[in-house]
């Protein structure tokens, strides 16, 4: 969960001071190693770990933060003149 915040606000502070290089390395590969979404695959398809419905409860819980996350650094970080 922690990947998926940092990636939201990465996200907006790459788009208001206009740093698109970092884009492709920090997003898909510093934040992608956080969220570690192989993980959570392999824990959903374990019956007794979770199954399905721990695979839900992720990707609710991932897409509520980014709801939460991406206004808010919207707010905190100031566009760039």
């Amino acid at each position: 969960m922690v990947g998926v915040a940092l990636a939201s606000a990465l996200l907006v502070l790459m788009e208001r001071r206009g740093i698109t290089e970092l884009r492709h390395l920090l997003l898909p590969g510093f934040c992608a190693g956080l969220t570690t979404f192989s993980a959570v695959t392999a824990q959903s398809l374990e019956p007794r770990e979770g199954g399905a419905l721990f695979l839900a409860e992720n990707l609710v819980a991932s897409i509520i933060i980014v709801i939460l996350i991406l206004p808010l650094a919207r707010k905190v970080i100031p566009v760039r003149s």
